[in-house]
């Protein structure tokens, strides 16, 4: 991420302050404090200013390049240590006192950050440490809304376009959730709480799962469900990316309904959104169900994703993978980047296993594999 998107972060105020007001709630002087996905250590400076007397604040990405000079700047130097890596490479002399994590995709909760909460509570978290956010309340609400239907299928019922009938393209995109801004004159009943996540307790994605139950007071055609969470920053301090709200850089998740569920006035209208289980306990694929009397609709994101056996094969603990050639050299250079060897080193490595290369194209393949598939060593940056 360039310089310029973090910045531009800094202009959800709503959020920022939010989060100002929560730190200066949960810390306490002489805290420890960990930031993970720093950026440009917005809330690593607002924890200092709180009363922390150490924050370590971590991102794995150049960006903290840039927040290391803004803490020179602005005289947080002694206060704040800068760490580039990722987690759970990263290792700290202590356990923290306070988390702040707030990187969170639309549905809060998918594999990336499953797996980060639990190396957080294994290895980083004081006992009774102290999350912001300290909770996550999980919201429904039914959509009437014909324009974000045919957002989601715009060539209608027939599905054709340019002479072309698209109808077998539709099953996908039904069961594919779509962030977009939902308004909330779009929503057809009051929104139902689903879930709750507390940060401080390992995560048991099962109770994810949830139902909701409306009666609709008028006949009401739902094209499908809003979903999206509030989180409680600290005691009464909350921020929700819910319709009508600012949803900051979290966004909410609309799931159709395909074709539209009629539902009579006074009818219930019943609805299951969740995701499943894997094996391991993370969250995978988001599924939902919304029924009224005996019609009703399913989605579930997997349906969305285009595969054929050979895919599924792949993944699968009996099938056999197989390499591709860029890959190939992918693995050379990443079994190459042993500490020791320079970047000219492992281009001449490389080389020796691909004479065909040259040597602008080795070193080209070298820096895009380096860039993109490793993960940059977990170091402190506190030099001059």
């Amino acid at each position: 991420m360039s310089a310029k998107y973090y910045r531009n972060l800094l202009t959800q105020q709503t959020r920022i302050e939010a989060f100002r007001a929560a730190l200066r709630r949960v810390v306490r002087p002489g805290d420890r404090v960990l930031e993970i996905g720093t950026g440009v250590g917005t809330f690593a400076f607002f924890a200092a200013d709180a009363g922390a007397s150490r924050v370590w604040a971590v991102d794995g990405d150049p960006i903290v390049h840039v927040a290391k000079s803004v803490a020179r700047r602005n005289d947080y130097a002694d206060r704040i240590e800068w760490i580039r890596g990722w987690l759970p490479d990263v290792q700290l002399p202590e356990p923290a006192d306070v988390v702040v994590f707030e990187d969170f995709p639309s549905r809060l909760l998918d594999t990336r950050v499953f797996h980060l909460l639990a190396h957080l509570h294994a290895r980083y978290a004081a006992p009774a440490c102290r999350f912001v956010p300290a909770a996550a309340r999980f919201w429904v609400a039914p959509v009437s809304s014909e324009s974000l239907h045919t957002e989601i299928a715009p060539f209608g019922p027939s599905e054709q376009a340019y002479g072309i009938r698209w109808d077998c393209v539709r099953e996908y995109v039904v069961n594919a959730p779509l962030q977009v801004a939902i308004p909330p004159d779009a929503l057809a009943a009051l929104p139902a709480p689903l879930a709750e996540l507390q940060f401080a307790t390992p995560t048991n994605v099962a109770a994810l799962r949830g139902r909701a139950v409306w009666t609709l007071e008028r006949d009401t055609a739902v094209h499908g469900l809003a979903y999206w969470f509030d989180l409680e920053l600290a005691e009464g301090i909350t921020l929700s990316n819910g319709p009508g709200a600012d949803p900051g850089s979290w966004g909410h998740l609309f799931l159709p309904c395909d074709p539209p569920l009629p539902v009579a006035a006074g009818a219930r209208l019943i609805a299951d959104v969740g995701p499943d289980v894997l094996a391991g306990g993370a969250p995978g694929w988001l599924g939902w169900t919304v029924t009224a009397g005996t019609a009703e609709r399913r989605g579930h994101e997997f349906a969305s994703v285009p595969a054929a056996l050979a895919d599924l094969a792949a993944v699968s603990p009996e099938g056999t993978p197989h390499l591709s050639r860029r890959t190939q050299i992918e693995a050379v250079v990443l079994h190459l980047t042993d500490g020791r060897r320079t970047v000219a080193s492992i281009a001449a490595g490389l080389r020796a296993s691909y004479p065909e290369l040259t040597p602008d194209e080795a070193l080209r393949l070298v820096g895009e594999t380096l860039r993109n598939r490793t993960a940059t060593p977990a170091r402190r940056e506190d030099g001059p």
